[in-house]
Parts: structure tokens; sequence; C-alpha cells
């Protein structure tokens, strides 16, 4: 770990405001993962709202399914009708679902000092990472891990068919032969990022 990241994770450390996650800024175990997915109202986290987060843990060459997280949230906003047809959740789904802080006390501590591995998960931070600081006083502090960028390093400068643009999930899996379970759930979704970070790790 270079020095600026000790400083950054210092620093960090010292705004945290909930001392029971003390253990998120601990050295992960090696071989220890969390693949994680998020869905949105849209896509642009100044005005659109988190509905969803799925979590999986990745041990070794297993990927825990039997024992993820699936949370549906209740946004400040209902989701409208158009993106409905997306993400599948209505607003009687959501209504239901449990505020922020609830969702964040089972998450964090499930995610604990894991690396975080999704598909364009800088999306999914810029959502969650708001969230995260007004509960604990800091961002997550985890490394994460993008499977696109992964796939990119491995293909994309040998690949001249497949442009570094078009590395969909979609795309991926079928290089990989790895089954679509359905697309825009964050459950489904999480586990096939784990499954297509299996093959890129």
């Amino acid at each position: 770990m270079s020095w600026f990241k000790q400083l950054s994770l210092s620093w960090q450390q010292k705004q945290l405001q909930r001392p029971e996650l003390l253990s998120m800024f601990e050295a992960p175990i090696a071989q220890q993962w969390v693949a994680l997915d998020c869905e949105m109202t849209g896509l642009n986290p100044k005005k659109h709202h988190l509905l969803s987060v799925a979590a999986i843990h990745i041990n070794g060459d297993h990927i825990d399914t039997g024992n993820g997280l699936h949370l549906v949230c209740s946004p400040p906003v209902m989701p409208e009708r158009d993106t409905i047809v997306i993400h599948g959740l209505r607003s009687a789904d959501v209504a239901q679902g449990m505020s922020y802080e609830e969702m964040l006390a089972l998450l964090l501590p499930f995610i604990n000092n894991r690396p975080i591995v999704g598909f364009c998960p800088q999306i999914d931070m810029a959502f969650l990472n708001p969230l995260v600081k007004h509960y604990m006083g800091t961002n997550l502090p985890n490394k994460v891990i993008d499977v696109r960028r992964l796939y990119g390093q491995r293909m994309g400068d040998h690949n001249p068919n497949i442009p570094k643009q078009s590395q969909q999930l979609a795309k991926i899996l079928a290089h990989y032969d790895i089954p679509q379970l359905g697309n825009h759930d964050a459950y489904n979704d999480a586990v096939m990022t784990a499954m297509a970070f299996m093959h890129l790790r």
C-alpha cells in the first residue's frame, strides 16, 4: 500500500463516527471479496435515488449465493413509471422498503473490509458514498475493483473487435459462456458480476 493510500485511510479512520465499523479499515483477508450491485431511479446521484442493493461474498473459488444480501430501500421520491420497466421496482414495492440507515446497518458489516467487486462500480459508489458518509462520517474505505476494467486490460488491447466502450456485462458473460440471470435486478447482477470476476481475477 502506498503512503498516500495509508494517509488517506488514516484520515478516514479519524472521521469514523461508528466505532463498531472500525474493522472496515483493517487489511483485507486474501482471496475474499464482495460483489455488489445497486438499482437506482436513474443515473444522476444529484437528483436520483437508491432503490436496492445486493451484495454477495466471494471466498476463494466459491460464490456464497446462499448467504447474500438483497435490500430494498424506501427512497424519498418514488420511482417514475418509465423507470419501473427497467428495474422492476414499483412504488408499492419500495414503499415497504427499509430506510437508508437500516440498509447500511446491514450492508456495511457484511462488506466489512473486503474489496468491492462491481461492473462500472463508480456509479454505485456515487450513490452509496454520500449515504455512507452521512451514516458513519466517511466514505467507504474499501478497494473497488471494476470487472469492466479488468476485462479491458485482458482483452481490449489484444482484440480489435471488442472496443473498450462496448464492454457491457452481457458481452463479458457471453465471452466466458456465463448464463445470464436477468438484467437490472440487483441480486442477479451481483451474482453475474461475481461469476465474471472469477474468470478475470
